[in-house]
């Protein structure tokens, strides 16, 4: 335990007493240049200013401005990105020929794939339109069917209320003048 104790300080003394690290000098790698214009790099924002006369807010018809001149910033600062001509890198571009290389072959296949793949659309379309109008003449047929079923299904329940109401009739009268038929009748048969 003592030599621990005795052992620590010197280390730590020892981690006191090293060496200070040289400074590093940073060179820029390239050279300061020289100050340019404000208008070459940057375009400034645009204001203007409207003058107003005498006006009813329109948000509340309780609220009179008196004349007063507006201002709207019309278009907002930005970077400059048109090329004013001095720069090496914009003369460079602007002087390598272009060719006029025709499509290579994997353009042309995929815009005939794309051509295809439309044309096979286009015809699903046209299939999927006929189909809908098929259903749907299907459903004004269904429908115009219901209608008519109802119809006759009213039909049907009137002629059972009149027949119901026929035999209830005849039930009433006595049987043996229901059997007798009328003289006139005969003779004509």
């Amino acid at each position: 335990m003592k030599r621990l104790l005795l052992t620590l300080p010197l280390i730590l003394l020892a981690a006191c007493a090293s060496r200070t690290p040289k400074k590093i000098v940073v060179v820029p790698a390239f050279a300061p240049s020289t100050s340019v214009g404000e208008a070459t790099v940057r375009r400034p924002e645009e204001v203007r200013q409207y003058r107003f006369g005498r006006y009813v807010d329109p948000g509340s018809r309780l609220v009179m401005h008196e004349a007063h001149p507006v201002y709207r910033i019309e278009r907002t600062a930005g970077w400059n990105l048109r090329p004013d001509g001095s720069s090496n890198s914009t003369r460079a571009l602007a002087s390598v020929p272009v060719t006029s290389a025709s499509p290579d072959d994997a353009v042309i296949a995929e815009i005939n794939k794309q051509k295809a793949a439309t044309m096979v659309f286009t015809e699903q379309a046209t299939t999927l339109n006929q189909r809908l109008t098929g259903l749907t003449e299907a459903v004004v047929q269904t429908k115009k069917m219901a209608e008519q079923q109802l119809l006759q299904q009213r039909d049907i329940a009137a002629l059972k209320s009149r027949l119901n109401a026929v035999e209830k009739e005849r039930a009433a009268t006595p049987s043996n003048a229901a059997s007798k038929t009328p003289a006139a009748t005969e003779e004509k048969w």
